[in-house]
């Protein structure tokens, strides 16, 4: 898949990105491709550019799209990740970094409430 190179990319961890997909695309909003590493088990989603100046979020970090379209996980594993995405969609089209970080924050409230409070060890899984 080719998208711009002057993109911003969050990554964020499957347990949380997941839902978060999810929850956006059952509220009808705008989902670019996303970019899933089942080995790292995180999500890259492209956002718009600017967002990296003003991405401010603890269950998430954003990287300007051009440093990689990789997991930032190390280790001996390179990033094995696929691409998905809808049916037709724009290679232009990105997921608006508002609404996903909006999604990312109440999908994250919703996993800590539903769990009651995260352990440390639950902490990663709802981060």
């Amino acid at each position: 898949m080719e998208l711009p190179s002057d993109l911003a990319s969050v990554r964020v961890g499957l347990a949380l990105g997941l839902p978060t997909i999810d929850a956006l695309v059952g509220d009808g909003s705008d989902v670019g491709p996303v970019r899933y590493c089942l080995d790292h088990r995180q999500l890259v989603v492209p956002v718009e550019a600017e967002t990296v100046h003003r991405w401010r979020a603890p269950h998430s970090d954003c990287v300007p799209a051009a440093l990689t379209w990789n997991c930032d996980a190390g280790g001996y594993r390179g990033c094995t990740g696929l691409w998905v995405t809808r049916p037709n969609t724009n290679r232009n089209a990105v997921t608006p970094a508002g609404a996903l970080h909006d999604a990312l924050s109440l999908t994250r409230a919703r996993l800590r409430t539903a769990s009651g409070s995260c352990s440390s060890h639950q902490e990663a899984r709802c981060a």
